[in-house]
């Protein structure tokens, strides 16, 4: 179910530790794990679930994030609180965007 990469990246705006809006590079070592297209939960992003959202994702608080394994940590952050103020949220709302090419 993952897909191949060499240019994903992930972005904060806003997170729980406040750092300025921030984009995380994927390692590219790692891009084969870019993310992942699953029926039984939302989007994948990294193949050690950097972000992992669950199916109805407001009701419960099985997503989780752990960046740092297929997408760059920010310099002074730990990757599975940064975010979120812990390892595992409930999402009120989630985005996911694709950026594409000028043909």
């Amino acid at each position: 179910c993952y897909k191949t990469s060499a240019k994903a990246f992930l972005f904060t705006l806003k997170c729980h530790s406040e750092l300025a809006p921030t984009k995380m590079r994927l390692k590219q070592r790692n891009n084969y794990r870019a993310v992942c297209h699953c029926g039984s939960f939302g989007p994948v992003f990294g193949g050690g679930n950097d972000i992992l959202v669950y199916g109805n994702a407001n009701s419960n608080s099985s997503s989780c994030t752990n960046v740092g394994n297929t997408y760059e940590c920010p310099a002074g952050q730990t990757g599975n609180t940064f975010l979120t103020g812990s390892q595992n949220f409930q999402a009120s709302e989630v985005e996911v965007f694709s950026v594409q090419e000028k043909e």
